[in-house]
């Protein structure tokens, strides 16, 4: 493989009817370790409160993290490679939306609404979409060797 994941972020809108503890909740589903949350309070399209938690994955844990998330969507990989090509944007960053909802409940589903967002940034030598398509479907299918 020609290309690695170079970082990932893991987001997830918790708005003003929401609790902040269980989308944090939610979001550990994804997580097979301990992590740090960072939250900021930003506005809503109308102006209404809401805040936005992000967890950065520590460059060291990015395989373990990957390879668990496969595991978990495990037959929801076929989908995620049927629409590789929607959810790699123009960075070569793959878009990775699970239902939080469901996660909530322990359970997860690919989603796009309401959505924790797992992004990861695929880097390719030579740096082409191709490439990266490349990579990203070797990434989903085997998971980071």
């Amino acid at each position: 493989m020609n290309g690695k994941i170079e970082w990932i972020t893991v987001t997830a809108v918790v708005y003003s009817t929401e609790d902040e503890e269980k989308v944090g909740e939610a979001i550990a589903m994804l997580f097979p370790f301990e992590f740090d949350i960072k939250v900021t309070e930003v506005k809503g399209h109308y102006g209404n409160p809401m805040k936005l938690v992000e967890v950065e994955v520590e460059r060291k844990r990015i395989k373990e993290f990957w390879n668990n998330l496969m595991e978990l969507i495990d037959e929801q990989r076929r989908f995620l490679l049927n629409t590789i090509q929607d959810r790699l944007d123009e960075h070569n960053v793959l878009h990775v939306r699970i239902d939080k909802q469901k996660a909530y409940l322990g359970e997860i589903e690919l989603g796009d609404r309401d959505a924790i967002v797992v992004r990861a940034k695929i880097v390719t030598f030579p740096a082409k979409r191709e490439k990266a398509l490349e990579i990203a479907k070797e990434l989903i299918e085997h998971g980071v060797p």
